[in-house]
């Protein structure tokens, strides 16, 4: 009687801490709700945030010729009614002009007078399930 007392309340400490450390992580993860976290700047959401700023960017800049990415310098998300993206690109000009269909591949200026290279940064919020995306804010410097 006395062992098995033993034994279950060896199994009832083992169990409730177990289920301490769990509402240890749990609390942790909660914290990281609405926090600002990395995103993979390869993932399939944050590529067509990207695309979706350089749609932007070239609507609404001046510029003869059509900017693409040159390189997604970092990409962060937030939990937010929805989705908050944080991005910094760098956009190099192409040699296709606003007047051609847009093209993803057009190739990058080579001479270096006709080169327009920016650090871009761009907010992007969207709501996936109501099919909502919207610029926020950006802001670009030459690089």
């Amino acid at each position: 009687m006395a062992r098995t007392l033993r034994l279950l309340l060896g199994t009832l400490a083992i169990a409730l801490s177990l289920n301490l450390a769990a509402c240890s992580h749990t609390k942790d993860k909660q914290k990281a709700l609405g926090g600002v976290e990395a995103a993979d700047a390869s993932d399939k959401e944050v590529q067509q945030m990207v695309d979706f700023s350089l749609r932007v960017y070239n609507e609404e800049n001046n510029d003869l010729y059509y900017s693409r990415a040159v390189k997604v310098l970092s990409a962060r998300q937030q939990v937010v009614n929805g989705m908050m993206y944080y991005l910094q690109i760098q956009v190099g000009r192409t040699t296709c002009t606003k007047s051609q269909s847009y093209l993803a591949d057009c190739p990058f200026r080579e001479q270096p007078a006709q080169q327009k290279k920016e650090i871009c940064s761009f907010v992007v919020y969207t709501v996936p399930w109501l099919h909502e995306i919207s610029m926020e804010d950006y802001s670009c410097h030459s690089a």
